[in-house]
């Protein structure tokens, strides 16, 4: 919700006679801030039969902006044996969403993309 002032404002002429007027002013925040995406941990090397849900990273992500522009969705890319869990209001953990084989890929490169509620997203 956005801040609300009230401004009083009067208006003279030469003479005697004014005017007065109440003003209700609403600031608007712009979304004007990226979200930011903070490692906090990682695990480097994970063994292939690690059961499905093991942590891998936990992320905190931060979007300056107020209300919708300051709301922050995680993605990562559905082909990664991964998934995202939130832990807590800005906290989320990175987990395994099945097996890994590791013949099959020895290595993955995940990508966490953040978009904010802004318009437009950042």
């Amino acid at each position: 919700e956005s801040p609300l002032y009230e401004l009083e404002v009067q208006a003279k002429d030469g003479g005697d006679l004014s005017a007065r007027s109440k003003i209700l002013l609403s600031l608007i925040d712009v979304n004007d801030n990226a979200p930011l995406i903070t490692v906090t941990s990682v695990v480097n090397s994970i063994s292939e039969d690690s059961p499905p849900g093991t942590v891998i990273a936990l992320l905190k992500v931060k979007d300056e902006d107020s209300g919708a522009s300051g709301q922050v969705r995680l993605s990562l890319a559905d082909t990664l044996p991964f998934r995202l869990e939130k832990s807590f209001e800005d906290y989320y953990s990175v987990v395994t969403s099945r097996e890994l084989d590791r013949e099959a890929v020895a290595e993955y490169n995940v990508t966490v993309r953040a978009t904010d509620g802004g318009s437009p997203s950042l």
